[in-house]
């Protein structure tokens, strides 16, 4: 039987997933590959497929985004002084695979976690203080409103900057309880402009920073 290998730019089209993020997943062994002569990676097709049934697209996005292990734990200390960290919280595959591509084309100062619900988000939240958290609201089982009521009642959050991406009516917001002050909101479908204008702002504040330490 023979074996059909696929490019990673296939691979990234089957998986909804970023370049960056396939090369993620062979790098740290969990998408089997082989190296060509001319130094290309090949990937077996039935090894995508099998992966993609068994973890869904949720948790292959939030593989794709984590660390490898304790191989590059020295260098992830170092980049975190350099780096601003954001955590998306988004249980929308596309939302989230847009959200992580910007990031990673446009932002080089910027690492990026991906939660898919809240409490992912508040576990994730206890291992690593981002930056930046971006979060939607309607996801279950512990949805946005949650997470927000959690860090904005939390000393240790408090320097957190908040965006809220969500498709939800600013009615319908304030029939759940409505936003802290100090959110950001921004609807669906996402104004990248304005996005970018938030993004710019935190990079150059951190940058300038890093010059004067």
């Amino acid at each position: 039987m023979s074996m059909d290998f696929i490019g990673i730019g296939e691979a990234t089209k089957m998986l909804g997933l970023s370049r960056t993020s396939i090369q993620k997943l062979v790098d740290s062994g969990k998408l089997p590959a082989v190296k060509t002569e001319g130094g290309h990676r090949r990937i077996l097709r039935s090894s995508i497929e099998a992966l993609n049934q068994k973890m869904g697209h949720k948790a292959m996005l939030r593989l794709a985004s984590s660390q490898p292990g304790n191989l590059h734990r020295l260098n992830d200390l170092q980049s975190d002084q350099e780096q601003i960290h954001v955590l998306i919280v988004e249980d929308d595959e596309p939302t989230a695979s847009l959200l992580v591509a910007v990031f990673e084309t446009q932002y080089p100062d910027i690492k990026c976690s991906v939660a898919v619900d809240g409490l992912d988000a508040v576990l994730q939240l206890e291992r690593v203080r981002p930056r930046i958290l971006i979060t939607d609201l309607n996801m279950e089982p512990f949805d946005g409103f949650q997470l927000l009521n959690m860090v904005s009642s939390r000393a240790e959050y408090q320097g957190i900057s908040t965006i809220v991406i969500s498709g939800l009516s600013d009615i319908e917001i304030q029939q759940r309880g409505g936003l802290p002050p100090e959110v950001l909101f921004l609807p669906k479908p996402l104004n990248m402009e304005r996005l970018r204008g938030f993004l710019d702002a935190h990079v150059q504040i951190h940058r300038q920073y890093r010059a004067l330490a």
